[in-house]
């Protein structure tokens, strides 16, 4: 059937044209959207707002999450070796130079962190950071006021100068300690389980900070793993993202707020935190908390404020996922541009209705130019209404450019064995929709349509299955990868079957393994990978 394009472009895939006339349509029907609410010109100032919040909230919590995630999953991989080696803080020199060389590369590959404790319930610690060029330890004996042995290293083995002394501290009342002792007492000890502290002043650096630990149980002893990362280095991350002529700032759950600079902002007082309460018409984060807290410290809804004869909209959310504890907060600036139009509201209600009528005739043309041709473009999701009718239909298709098949995520059927090849030949599938167009992989059927299910692979429960799927994704993509990916397990007649929705990535997708990276597309039922030379060009044409 002969069709036409309503940008007289050339003959093109249907997908390529009707994004062309929807983007068409799109142009005219945002004018309308735009004219027509300018009635309720409150309520868009609201929702703009509302984006540019969210956008700005979007940004922060990105950027924290990505200078915070590194720190927890070294925690954890830190922990699972003094854990396995049953290690305990170590009292003597000697030993302090073997933990050191196992500590020493994580200060050095993740700066963020800014010091490393690691103690049990006898009140034995062991605690490493940085001291300018040298590295500084802290050993604690055991005992209620066991002392303290400083020494500085200039390397991992060269020790430096040994100083002793008593302080007036105990490991075992620290805030990083309790909340790691408190999931040990509620029974999760479990392979990801961590706790952030609230923010408390770092005895070592005299700053604020939060810390990340985690605490396990053995030979009858509680021994407790800790990363330090100051609030500074939290600000400086915040500081350095563009929102949108807003600024972001630090609070605790009290309302103090949190500021690293020499100017008015800063309090007399030793600490970094201060109340809002006592700032009275003060700078913009005191009249944002002051807002927020009257507002009854709201985690989703906007709080408008005034500061410095300008109004300012502030979003806010919480900095490790617990409200009592730190907090982040953005303001931006009411915009002005919506004030011009409103005085011109009833010019451009008459101009929207003519406008809507044009849009509702182009989208009923739209509709009926494409309504045979969009049933035959390729199906990528499922319905999860129906999954069962649509899974059914994937398979009787076949294999091709946006489905796969694969038997079993990680046994190879045909030597009984769970096999590396085995999660590398599905790997390069989702690497391939990521770069392509996207598709639907499916786990537990045969290359013949044959569905077998997941039983060969031996997971004790679906959790493990799915934490298994993210942890291959994570180790061999990368976890930034995973807002393209969704994974469902569905039962169709007694049998579990993986579905893998892949959405086309916006960033090129490297497949990883042995410290080697591949880079593959999806052609028809194939997945091919490209030399370094052809995918230079698909990568600039493609992304």
């Amino acid at each position: 059937m002969k069709t036409f394009s309503l940008l007289k472009t050339s003959p093109t895939p249907v997908r390529n044209r009707l994004f062309l006339d929807l983007l068409l349509l799109l142009a005219v029907t945002v004018g309308v959207l735009i004219s027509a609410n300018l009635l309720l010109m409150e309520d868009i100032r609201h929702d703009v707002a509302a984006a540019r919040i969210d956008n700005a909230k979007a940004l922060v919590r990105d950027e924290v999450r990505a200078l915070l995630t590194p720190v927890e999953q070294q925690l954890l991989i830190i922990r699972d070796r003094l854990r396995n080696a049953d290690a305990s803080p170590p009292q003597t020199q000697a030993a302090a130079r073997s933990l050191n060389a196992q500590l020493m590369p994580s200060l050095n590959h993740i700066p963020q962190i800014a010091g490393i404790a690691f103690a049990n319930d006898r009140g034995e610690e062991y605690f490493l950071r940085r001291d300018g060029e040298s590295w500084l330890t802290r050993l604690r004996s055991a005992g209620e006021n066991g002392p303290f042995r400083f020494q500085h290293w200039s390397q991992l083995d060269e020790p430096g100068e040994v100083k002793t002394t008593q302080l007036d501290y105990d490991p075992r009342e620290r805030p990083w300690y309790e909340e790691a002792r408190d999931l040990l007492e509620q029974g999760r000890d479990g392979e990801n389980d961590f706790a952030w502290s609230p923010p408390y002043r770092f005895e070592s650096l005299d700053e604020p900070g939060v810390t990340v630990s985690s605490g396990w149980t053995g030979d009858g002893q509680v021994r407790v793993l800790a990363l330090d990362v100051t609030l500074a280095r939290i600000l400086d991350t915040v500081d350095r993202l563009p929102l949108d002529s807003g600024a972001g700032f630090l609070f605790d759950g009290q309302g103090g707020v949190y500021s690293d600079r020499d100017d008015k902002e800063r309090s007399s007082t030793k600490g970094r935190f201060f109340s809002a309460e006592t700032e009275h018409g003060g700078p913009l984060r005191f009249n944002a908390i002051a807002a927020w807290r009257a507002a009854g410290r709201p985690a989703q809804q906007l709080v408008r404020f005034s500061s410095d004869g300008r109004d300012w909209w502030g979003g806010f959310l919480p900095l490790t996922g617990d409200a009592e504890d730190a907090w982040i907060g953005v303001a931006i600036p009411v915009s002005a541009n919506l004030g011009m139009l409103q005085s011109r509201w009833y010019l451009l209600a008459i101009t929207a209705l003519a406008i809507l009528a044009l849009g509702v005739g182009m989208a009923a043309l739209l509709v009926r130019k494409y309504s045979h041709q969009l049933r035959e473009l390729p199906k990528r999701g499922i319905d999860t209404q129906d999954p069962e009718a649509d899974i059914r239909a994937l398979i009787s298709r076949g294999e091709g450019t946006h489905v796969e098949f694969k038997s079993t995520m990680r046994m190879n059927l045909h030597t009984g064995k769970a096999g590396k090849e085995i999660e590398l030949a599905w790997l390069k599938g989702v690497a391939a929709f990521l770069n392509t167009e996207g598709g639907v992989l499916l786990i537990g059927v045969a290359d013949d349509g044959e569905m077998l299910g997941l039983d060969a692979d031996g997971f004790a429960n679906d959790d493990k299955c799915q934490l298994h799927f993210k942890n291959l994704i994570n180790s061999h993509l990368g976890a930034e990868y995973t807002r393209f990916l969704r994974l469902e397990l569905y039962r169709i007649e007694d049998k579990t079957i993986a579905a893998v929705e892949c959405e086309p990535a916006d960033m090129p997708t490297y497949l990883r393994n042995k410290g080697a990276e591949s880079f593959l597309i999806r052609n028809g039922p194939s997945n091919i990978e490209l030399p370094i030379s052809k995918a230079l060009g698909y990568i600039a044409g493609r992304f």
